[in-house]
């Protein structure tokens, strides 16, 4: 059965300057635990929570539920 759809897009330049100004304080708000390991191994940060995000918004569209 689906719910629901969701899709998202996200701007990594938008993240990079978050990330440029915040640190790991602004990942530690979007990521869990488990992901904040991968995400300091990763070349690529901006990237890599670009994607865990847009996953994560999409997920709360479609499940109509939104983050709490």
């Amino acid at each position: 059965m689906i719910y629901g759809i969701g899709t998202d897009i996200v701007g990594v330049s938008r993240l990079q300057t978050n990330l440029d100004r915040y640190g790991e304080r602004f990942a530690a708000r979007i990521l869990a635990e488990s992901e904040m390991a991968a995400f300091r191994q990763t070349q690529s940060q901006a990237h890599f929570l670009a994607k865990r995000f847009a996953a994560k918004e999409a997920l709360v569209k479609a499940l109509g539920t939104g983050f709490r």
